[in-house]
């Protein structure tokens, strides 16, 4: 048993011990006593044997329970990760990324691949900078000569920017990126979380555009991100991942620490091992785990040691282009983005994130149209653009050929393609990945906290595997166990109750559970050929999961253990108020 399961579970038997020891002069406590028998040979057919179980109960109240990181570390890992704390929204950290990239200096820019060079500079693209050679745009460098007008003029004219202000805006850069790179992998749409009737499969939405965090991920330092943010499959195809490679993500300190404060009683339920009739332990924290933690007390959670601004030391993204030059619309249908093949493709490629974050930019564009005349006064061109952000360029008086008309999206997509290979590079060879330094996540620690307060709060269920690591007093493999109703709890639940197990009794690791739950027929009977169930999930002092029975001297009942075996149990007299006795007998 580790230092910290050892802590917790003295603090209760301790306490428990001295109520023993404190009060026997009265005769009225018995001394307290949790030893469990040692395996014997298993009982054959016919054989009777007896078995007395003792009722524990400790309750402790408001008991401060501190996790350390060395703490957290000795701990499965499977609990580490069963344990969600908060969905991380990733817009902030995507446009972090993408204002380091835009902003890099020219020293560092050189050293960067050539399509991440190339990425860079369709971030800070402008009217006044834009290059339109080999685009059908370049026809307006012709109309605007011809009128002695800058390109960038007519350029900022039709989308409505300042000549140095940049076609698309960070933000809108950052939610196309966000919504079709990231929101599209598997791993930011669904986690694991508890089995319930609105969540069968224990799959649990995220939150739109986050990272699920579990405890697993905040004690190993997020080591595993570029595995779980890499290639998967989708209903769309291969999904290539975003995340290339990822290290240094400090949300923690080495002298973090979680405290918890908990209402419950740590001792186990008694219980018994039909194979050969031996006494055994069940953990508790299930039984209580709605009430648990006291979460009306607003410090019944403090986490300490986190990271006043969490960042990423290292992080490479990618985005992969398409093989093949996406030809831009040449149709104003189908409403509302046109014809062009880019509105096919998987929502996580270059060429679909241009034309989606080009029209959330576009959506601040108006109606209107600008009129372009020669120095005699004559009208020369037009640039036109409607509600549904349709571009139409008319020439008048024969001033030279009007780029064909398209969709502001197609525009930039056409654009973006083009400038995306420079310097010699070929389609399909132009997929961009950029390593990026000291990236902040966008939140600070106390955000996290307070996120990670509510939701536990909301869900304490969410935490019966870390509770049962800190009581971890399972024992044996019981069948079954002994329940009393708390004193002072609801008189219709008085006496003495056996309770039968289920597959949340039984203890799990790393490895899975330490045996597999194979009951075919779990509860109590009325015969030995089981076809008459006594026993019931009806709610008992909160708890409708399990199979129940209250009981009283002369019972009998008939169960089966989880190879098949069958038992006939008679309810003796009770030795004491806290104690049954039970002649188990193996009928078949």
């Amino acid at each position: 048993m580790s230092q910290l399961t050892n802590t917790f579970s003295s603090l209760a038997l301790v306490g428990a011990l001295a109520v023993g020891i404190a009060l026997p002069l009265g005769g009225c406590i018995e001394p307290l006593t949790i030893e469990d028998d040692q395996p014997q040979a298993e009982i054959a057919v016919s054989e009777t044997r007896r078995i007395e179980l003792r009722y524990l109960r400790f309750d402790v109240e408001g008991f401060e329970q501190v996790l350390t990181l060395d703490d957290l570390r000795a701990m499965p890992q499977s609990t580490l990760d069963g344990v969600w704390l908060l969905d991380l929204e990733l817009t902030p950290l995507v446009q972090n990324a993408l204002t380091q990239l835009k902003q890099l200096p020219a020293d560092q820019v050189s050293q960067l691949p050539q399509a991440a060079q190339n990425m860079r500079t369709l971030l800070n693209i402008t009217p006044d900078n834009v290059d339109l050679s080999g685009t059908s745009l370049e026809e307006l460098i012709g109309l605007s000569s011809s009128v002695g007008l800058p390109p960038a003029k007519a350029l900022s004219d039709i989308f409505e920017i300042g000549v140095t202000e940049n076609f698309i805006p960070i933000e809108a850069n950052t939610q196309a990126v966000v919504e079709g790179l990231i929101a599209s992998h598997p791993a930011t749409q669904l986690r694991d979380g508890p089995i319930d009737a609105a969540h069968p499969d224990g799959l649990w939405p995220v939150a739109p555009n986050s990272l699920p965090i579990t405890l697993g991920d905040v004690v190993s330092n997020f080591d595993d991100l570029a595995d779980r943010f890499g290639p998967t499959a989708t209903e769309f195809g291969e999904h290539p991942g975003f995340i290339e490679d990822a290290t240094g993500l400090s949300v923690i300190e080495e002298e973090f620490a979680m405290t918890v404060k908990v209402d419950l009683n740590p001792l186990p339920f008694k219980g018994a091992d039909l194979t050969d009739v031996s006494g055994a332990s069940v953990n508790s924290i299930a039984s209580q785990i709605e009430s648990v933690f006291p979460v009306n007390d607003p410090d019944w959670m403090q986490v300490e040691g986190l990271v006043a601004n969490p960042s990423i030391s290292s992080m490479t993204v990618v985005m992969v282009e398409n093989d093949q030059f996406i030809a831009s619309g040449t149709n104003k249908d189908p409403l509302p983005t046109g014809d062009s093949p880019a509105w096919s493709l998987p929502p996580w490629e270059f060429e679909r994130v241009v034309a989606e974050m080009t029209m959330l930019s576009a959506q601040n564009i108006s109606n209107h149209c600008t009129e372009y005349e020669l120095g005699t006064g004559v009208q020369a061109f037009s640039a036109c653009i409607d509600d549904s952000h349709w571009v139409e360029f008319e020439t008048f008086n024969n001033v030279g050929n009007p780029p064909p008309p398209s969709y502001a999206w197609d525009v930039v997509l056409e654009l973006a393609q083009v400038r995306l290979h420079d310097g010699g590079l070929q389609e399909g060879d132009a997929d961009i990945a950029f390593t990026l330094s000291d990236v902040s996540l966008g939140v600070e620690a106390e955000d996290i906290v307070a996120e990670i307060r509510t939701n536990m709060a909301a869900d304490p269920v969410a935490l019966q595997d870390l509770a049962e690591n800190l009581t971890a007093n399972t024992f044996g493999f019981a069948d079954f166990y002994y329940w009393k109703p708390k004193p002072g709890g609801s008189d219709q639940w008085e006496g003495d109750w056996l309770f039968f197990v289920t597959a949340d009794d039984i203890p799990v690791d790393d490895s899975g559970p330490a045996r597999p739950y194979a009951y075919a027929n779990p509860g109590f009977f009325a015969d030995q050929g089981l076809t008459t169930k006594l026993s019931s999930t009806a709610e008992v002092d909160g708890d409708d999961t399990h199979e129940k029975i209250r009981i009283a001297p002369g019972d009998q009942l008939f169960v089966e253990d989880d190879v098949g075996r069958v038992y006939r149990i008679d309810v003796a007299a009770k030795p004491s108020n806290n104690r049954l006795a039970l002649d188990v007998t193996r009928v078949r």
